[in-house]
């Protein structure tokens, strides 16, 4: 009993905070390509991180933190050239949101400036 306690306090103890804008997240940069119900083919940037994130969502703040690893990004510099699928990146976060559309297909959808990548 004492042993399954621990490992309860352990496992919340390590559980990262939610998402908040300025967060700085690495990943591995990706496109996710899919189809808009109109008919428009989609080539989605997205940011894989290897752990599960925590995120609350913007419009309904009183459910539950939704739980992902799938960022959809868009650069909120112009100038930015995007990565090469495969290469870790870091960039930090703002404005995210949870997917309201089909335009937005990843777990969370935010603005992104990119920080850094390592190309693979």
């Amino acid at each position: 009993m004492i042993a399954l306690a621990l490992a309860a306090m352990a496992q919340t103890a390590t559980q990262a905070p939610c998402l908040k804008d300025g967060d700085t997240v690495e990943g591995e940069f990706r496109y996710v390509e899919s189809r808009h119900p109109n008919g428009t083919r989609l080539r989605q940037p997205f940011v894989v991180t290897d752990t599960a994130f925590c995120f609350v969502p913007v419009l309904s703040p009183e459910t539950s933190p939704v739980r992902g690893r799938w960022i959809q990004v868009h650069w909120t510099d112009p100038g930015t050239r995007p990565p090469a699928p495969g290469d870790g990146v870091t960039v930090v976060l703002g404005s995210c949101q949870e997917p309201m559309t089909a335009w937005h297909t990843g777990d969370i959808f935010c603005d992104a400036r990119l920080v850094s990548r390592v190309t693979q």
